[in-house]
């Protein structure tokens, strides 16, 4: 896997090129990680050039959704390849994160506010 990472119309964008795989997700939650530490208010990824991922990488893509989530941060994936697009409807990850056809609808999705957290935070259980 490799990760170039750009500014976008001021949107955080990773072009990620190769396989997404028990062997390179950990370099991706990594550099996920980072955002989250320094609460990147949106992020792009560009699947354009991807052309697998595991469930490793999927793992790594739900841990950011989730956190990212926890201080009203959003991710949107852009322009899976043709090998990429069955394995995200299969996981169905535009439940949790939308899945656009182009880069620049998903810079322009996050810049209008049109990407939102899907998730919601797990309800707290009363001590009973």
């Amino acid at each position: 896997m490799r990760l170039k990472e750009l500014v976008r119309d001021g949107v955080d964008v990773f072009a990620l090129q190769g396989e997404i795989d028990l062997h390179y997700s950990p370099a991706l939650r990594s550099v996920l990680h980072t955002k989250i530490s320094g609460r990147c208010p949106a992020l792009v990824l560009d699947f354009s050039d991807v052309m697998f991922i595991d469930s490793c990488g999927i793992s790594a893509l739900l841990e950011y959704i989730r956190d990212a989530s926890d201080y009203g941060g959003v991710l949107c994936l852009a322009a899976p390849s043709k090998a990429v697009e069955p394995i995200l409807e299969v996981v169905r990850l535009e439940t949790v994160a939308p899945v656009l056809p182009t880069i620049e609808e998903a810079v322009a999705a996050v810049k209008s506010g049109r990407v939102i957290s899907r998730l919601q935070p797990a309800p707290l259980e009363s001590a009973a």
